[in-house]
This record gives C-alpha cells, structure tokens and sequence, in this order.
C-alpha cells in the first residue's frame, strides 16, 4: 500500500489493469469487497487499484493493508487536499453532495503519467464475471467507454433536459477511461465549470455527459447492470432477477447490499463476498435514519411480516417525532 505522495512518479504498473475508486468514510467497506470480487472472478489478471479520498481512517488503512497481503495485490491510496474544491463549494451542486461524489472528476488527471487507462468503479457495485474482454477493448477513439443509462426513464429525460446533441446518455457508475483523451478534451475543468454554472439533477454525471457528449463508446449492459434494489423490495420481491451473464453488478440507489434491513437475496451475495475481504468482520449496517426505518419497515410488511413491519413503523414514527421536536427546540 502506497499514498499518493509516493506513487507521484510511479510507474504505469506495465499490463496491469488500473482500477480507480472514489470513496467517503461509508463506502470504503463497499470498496474492499467489490475488490475481493473483482480478483474472485479474475484471478488470471493483474491489477493495480487505486483508492481516492478525502481522508482514510486508521481502520480503513488497516484493512487495505490486509487485503494487499492477502491476494498480494497492489492498492494505492491517494488522499486528496480537502481545499481541493474550496472555489466551488458555494455552488448549489457542490453544497447539496458529499464532496466525494465529485471525486470521480479529478481521478484521470491525477493518473496521468502512471496509466494509460483506467477503470472508474463505483463502490457500491459487486464483479461477478469476467473481464478479459476489457483488456483489448479500442478506446482509443473516445475518453471513456460506458453504458447507456436507463433509456426509458433517465437517459430519455436527460438528453431533452440538458439539449445534449447527440442522444446519448451514459451512466458514470462504471466508466473505463482513455486517460490522454480525457486531459486533452480538458474534461476536469469542463465538468466542474458546467456544476458550478448549472442546475443539475444528477449532479457529476450530468456535468460529464454534457463534457463528453458524442466522445463516448456505448458498451453493453453487462458492464453496469444497474439493480435499484428499492424498487423490487418496494414490491416484497427477494431474489436476484437477472436474466443475462453480468460482469459488473451496480446497486443503485438508497438499498444497499450491506444493509442489515435489504432483505433481497443481494445481501447474501455481498456477504459471499465480504468474507472474502478484510472487511470479513464488520457487521452489516443497522437502520438509522427516518428514510432507512420507514423503508424497512415497509419491506417487511410486503413480505408479508406485518408485526414485524408495523413495530419498525413505530420506531420510525418515534425517531421523526424525536427530530422535530429537537428542530424545533434550536428556534
């Protein structure tokens, strides 16, 4: 394990393939297990990971450090200055999201010099096939290769809203990144002058469609198969409805599969996974906000646990009067 201070002149790690994630302290977890899947179904490639962040805590550090020995594998760790961004925090893109949600903007440029390529990964996601086909994919004529968004609902809204030119919109979950191209169509720059300038539903991803309209190569499906979980919980279904061989699992969304409450046959993959990882022992995350006891409380009683459901309705109640009553004891 390495920082980015140390990694500044680093080689290009020859034919590895570089693998790039953008985190905040709650997905770090995310990002060690999408790690142990990806060398679970690759284990003939090499890999070069690279983990961006603000700030990485002692744990984090800790287990990063397990997981290179375990696999012997390289991670390196690249800490952003939190000032980074400091021009455009007053903007209303910047001030309503996580400052990591905009990291994914920098990562290219700060890999220029040490890879030629890079997948972008977000780490809510799980590799579940093979990637070899990545590895003689042609991006040398566009930025990045990436799959169409949800043609029906937000791609088809997207384009009308933000009069892309070409009728393309891409989802940014999963982007592998001709790393030249993109310095040279100055993309950094373009995307967070587009944040700071517009109203943007979804945020970054918007702000790189717009940047990188007509420059990128539509891949399929399997690279990004998005699966909001919320949708089918919301309907008391619990299996895993894929119907094709998929390599990246995308689990959009407020749902996540660490979630102690998702109770969806995702869980049990990711925990397959998990206790492949370093993060073998963390235990899955508890409800804690309104939103998360109200959802929960709501799969349960579409599953058809209605006790058990309208006890964590009640708990929800309990915690969202408990919050307006502190509101309104700060007027």
């Amino acid at each position: 394990m390495s920082d980015s201070l140390s990694t500044a002149g680093a080689s290009s790690g020859g034919d590895a393939l570089h693998i790039a994630f953008g985190v905040d302290s709650s997905y770090f977890r995310g990002m060690g297990v999408a790690i142990a899947s990806v060398i679970k179904n690759n284990p003939a490639i090499r890999f070069v990971f690279h983990a961006f962040a603000f700030s990485v805590s002692d744990d984090s550090r800790r287990r990063i450090v397990q997981l290179e020995a375990q696999y012997a594998i390289e991670i390196r760790i690249h800490v952003l200055d939190p000032h980074v961004l400091d021009e455009f925090r007053n903007f209303p893109c910047f001030a309503q999201h996580h400052l990591g949600t905009f990291i994914r903007l920098l990562i290219p440029d700060l890999l220029q010099g040490v890879a030629k390529r890079v997948l972008y990964l977000d780490a809510d996601l799980l590799c579940m096939g093979k990637m070899d086909e990545l590895l003689s994919m042609d991006i040398d004529d566009c930025i990045a290769a990436a799959v169409h968004d949800q043609i029906e609902t937000t791609a088809k809204t997207q384009i009308v809203a933000l009069g892309l030119p070409v009728q393309e919109y891409f989802n940014a979950g999963v982007m592998y990144i001709n790393v030249d191209n993109w310095i040279a169509n100055n993309t950094q720059v373009r995307a967070l002058t587009i944040l700071s300038t517009q109203e943007l539903v979804f945020a970054d991803q918007d702000a790189l469609n717009i940047a990188l309209n007509g420059r990128i190569k539509f891949i399929g499906d399997k690279w990004n198969y998005r699966y909001h979980l919320v949708d089918f919980l919301s309907k008391g279904k619990s299996k895993l409805e894929v119907t094709a061989p998929v390599v990246f699992m995308h689990f959009t969304g407020p749902v996540k599969p660490w979630h102690d409450w998702c109770l969806h046959e995702a869980k049990p993959i990711f925990i397959g996974y998990q206790n492949l990882s370093s993060w073998a022992d963390m235990p899955l995350d508890q409800p804690r906000s309104t939103r998360e006891l109200k959802l929960f409380s709501k799969f349960l009683v579409r599953q058809g646990r209605t006790l058990e459901g309208t006890a964590w309705h009640a708990k929800y109640l309990w915690k969202r009067a408990l919050g307006r009553f502190h509101s309104r004891g700060k007027k």
